[in-house]
């Protein structure tokens, strides 16, 4: 029998109930939902292969534990175990979704934060296979978006923690390999996590993980910071439409917010590695106009100047 009609219910109940808690006081779901949750548990193994159920599973847990807030804590374990161990015989992204519901969660929770950096790494090993397949970025654009809304809950709720663990770069790496995937959700997940992840060295001085945050963000820069602005500039020029240069440009203008002078060699060697003709002979793009629009970008001092150059340049080679 179906159950996703069944589904539906569970999670429209959980959806619109919202009972006002205060502190100390059990939360008037919480019986009812750990009573629930092994039916939702097993619905989950029972049906792992087919995703249209999975999906509506995790979307059914995913507002009970909207519903519950932090009283959903009992679950978390036996949620997160189990959610790792059916991704890695059926990656279907609505497990990462589900995964960044949960750090959103309990990502401050300094206990859970261990917990679920665990089950990060656990869920890239299966997704960096298949997004590493050929076309495997164009093939799962669904992966590709809820992998980096994942990974931004994590730059948004444990921002420390995330920087200092073995998963950023090897996320970021993935990050500017994915700069010219022309999907219009899974770009703009993409172009946020970069965003938010160079806004950690510059923004939120005052607090005292700062000078650690920036450490870590300007030490993955130094290594893949000419590979991201390689990738950024060759995704306006190459693969995207223009309507989605914006998010990439906000990218660049945080890198530039950093060191500006370093980001000028970057930006300079990536110009100067473009065809200067098309494949028909003709020339794309002169010595002025890529020294213009060097300085043009370089020089910018609000985000849509640099928004503006890129697409202006773009059409040179179109």
């Amino acid at each position: 029998m179906d159950p996703t009609k069944w589904l539906d219910r569970l999670a429209a109940i959980f959806r619109y109930t919202n009972p006002l808690v205060t502190n100390g006081q059990v939360h008037p779901c919480q019986q009812v939902i750990q009573e629930i949750w092994p039916v939702l548990s097993q619905a989950c193994s029972k049906y792992q292969a087919d995703v249209r159920i999975v999906e509506r599973c995790c979307r059914c847990i995913r507002f009970a534990v909207r519903c519950l807030g932090k009283s959903s804590a009992t679950l978390l374990t036996p949620l997160v175990t189990q959610m790792v161990s059916l991704y890695q015989t059926h990656q279907h992204s609505c497990f990462l979704y589900l995964g960044s519901i949960l750090v959103d969660e309990y990502g401050t929770e300094q206990a859970c934060i261990p917990g679920l950096l665990d089950m990060l790494q656990a869920f890239c090993g299966p997704t960096f296979k298949i997004l590493e397949e050929h076309n495997g970025l164009r093939n799962h654009p669904d992966t590709v978006d809820d992998l980096f809304r994942l990974s931004l809950r994590f730059i948004q709720r444990s921002t420390l923690a995330f920087l200092q663990s073995n998963m950023a770069k090897p996320l970021l790496c993935c990050a500017i390999a994915a700069c010219s995937l022309d999907h219009k959700d899974a770009n703009a997940s993409v172009m946020k996590f970069l965003t938010d992840f160079i806004k950690c060295a510059h923004e939120k001085e005052d607090r005292e993980d700062f000078q650690l945050r920036k450490t870590q963000v300007i030490g993955l820069l130094n290594e893949h910071g000419q590979q991201l602005v390689h990738a950024s500039v060759n995704a306006c020029i190459f693969c995207l439409p223009s309507y989605m240069i914006p998010d990439v440009a906000d990218v660049l203008y945080e890198l530039m917010l950093i060191d500006r002078p370093t980001f000028c060699v970057w930006l300079e060697t990536t110009l100067k590695a473009l065809p200067t003709e098309s494949s028909g002979g003709a020339v794309t793009a002169t010595h002025k106009q890529l020294t213009d629009v060097h300085k043009t970008i370089t020089s910018a001092e609000e985000m849509k100047t640099v928004s503006h150059a890129l697409r202006e340049f773009s059409r040179l080679y179109r």
